[in-house]
């Protein structure tokens, strides 16, 4: 039985199990790639019903692959079938149901499945469908960030546990996606990068595409490689986010819709990016964030104006980037180092920390936050002290003598919102002198 041949009979089996439940089954990834390779590819199916699969339904497809190679053994396709078996309403809205998982390491009944943006990607683009109806016009496609930040996980994982020349691969296929915002096959990036000269390593990068290309013909001491090959070329990697900024920064102005004549970019640092968006009439800022612990800054936003705590004007904003008031264009200017030796702008300063504070204590009362209080521990003060090399100064002694009872008494002050990251740089001034406040969050 060839592969077509053992789609068409997986396919038939799903089918006859889920028949009742009017399935809808996509087979994507590297069999609609022309990329299959047997010894090395999956043959990559989801399945999605109309209604919750039933225990009775989850039961039969669980174990489906493995009955499917006994009654066969010599058939290689039926256990290289993996993905998702649930509703298309779960699968859409990421709820948690009853859902049948073939993987890799085995298979299992779950509560939830999702797929990442280059799964999703390739089910839009390429995916094939097999039976049932096409329902994709339910689905989102992922944006461009989302692959950003699939491809920013997926390094770290190399990094950490990367051992095989497959690594080089899936790394040659983060970058070109960097690079164009497209996803193509494993084989094609291999050698995309090999011509283009990317790899450090060029001899392993070369027998990686050979190996991909004849799997059958290595055995697996032939795919294994030094974890130093995958960190040099994952270093590639990481300058490639720096250099594809600009496209980052203008697929988030085209999920806000904004129409743009020019977009420079301000400054660039620790992944946050920071751009001047000129329109017909107007000018924005808008800062995007590559690194997700950088992204709270749009909650906080989001805080302050619901707590009417003045901030600058939040024209749009996506779960990573913040369109703001171009401040050059707005009521306010930049403060100045000026400013500070002005006790009528002083006096502007200490009302908007004023406003911060009472309507922190109001809101604390009620919700939790991050605490910097958390961060006093025995263990933190020897880092302060090895640090600063104080190590011998008495106070530290009695600091720790007495802990408990400082921890104690901190703990049970009054809480509050605060902005510690005050400089005349993060400063707004009424161009009127009415009033001021302090920016970035």
């Amino acid at each position: 039985m060839g592969l077509n041949q053992a789609i068409q009979t997986m396919t038939n089996e799903i089918v006859s199990i889920l028949a009742e439940n009017k399935p809808t089954i996509y087979l994507y990834g590297s069999v609609v790639l022309d990329d299959f390779k047997l010894g090395w590819s999956d043959i990559d199916i989801l399945v999605l019903t109309e209604k919750e699969i039933t225990e009775q339904q989850a039961d039969k497809l669980v174990g489906l692959r493995q009955m499917l190679s006994e009654h066969e053994p010599g058939n290689p396709y039926f256990r290289l079938f993996e993905g998702g078996m649930l509703s298309a309403d779960a699968f859409v809205k990421g709820k948690n149901e009853r859902t049948v998982y073939w993987g890799t390491s085995g298979q299992r009944i779950t509560d939830n499945y999702k797929l990442d943006s280059f799964g999703m990607a390739e089910v839009f683009d390429s995916g094939k469908l097999l039976y049932g109806n096409d329902i994709r016009e339910k689905m989102t496609y992922p944006t461009y960030t989302q692959m950003r930040d699939d491809i920013a996980h997926h390094i770290q994982t190399a990094r950490k546990h990367g051992a095989v020349v497959g690594w080089l691969l899936d790394i040659a296929r983060g970058i070109y996606t960097l690079r164009t915002g497209k996803i193509i096959s494993k084989t094609t990036a291999g050698e995309w990068a090999f011509n283009e000269g990317l790899c450090p390593d060029m001899d392993v990068m070369r027998k990686a595409v050979q190996i991909r290309k004849e799997p059958q013909r290595f055995n697996k001491e032939d795919k294994i490689i030094e974890n130093i090959v995958i960190e040099r070329f994952a270093d590639v990697l990481d300058k490639e986010f720096t250099n594809t900024i600009r496209l980052f920064a203008e697929s988030e102005l085209q999920r806000m819709n904004i129409a743009f004549n020019n977009l420079a970019l301000i400054r660039n640092k620790d992944g946050v990016s920071v751009w001047r968006a000129t329109t017909d009439t107007t000018s924005y800022v808008m800062k995007c964030f590559d690194k997700a612990e950088y992204r709270r800054e749009i909650a906080n936003y989001q805080l302050l104006n619901s707590l009417g705590v003045p901030t600058l004007r939040v024209i749009a904003h996506t779960d990573c980037s913040l369109l703001l008031e171009d401040i050059e264009y707005s009521d306010y200017r930049l403060g100045t180092a000026e400013d500070m030796n002005n006790p009528k702008i002083a006096k502007l300063i200490a009302v908007w920390y004023k406003t911060l504070h009472q309507k922190g204590r109001a809101y604390l009362e009620t919700h939790d936050f991050i605490d910097e209080y958390d961060k006093i521990t025995i263990e933190n003060l020897k880092f302060v002290q090895e640090k600063t090399e104080t190590s011998d100064a008495r106070v530290w002694q009695v600091i720790e003598d007495n802990f408990e009872q400082i921890h104690s008494t901190v703990m049970n002050l009054p809480r509050t919102l605060v902005y510690t990251d005050f400089h005349f740089s993060n400063l707004a001034v009424a161009r009127d002198g009415t009033s001021a406040l302090v920016f970035d969050y």
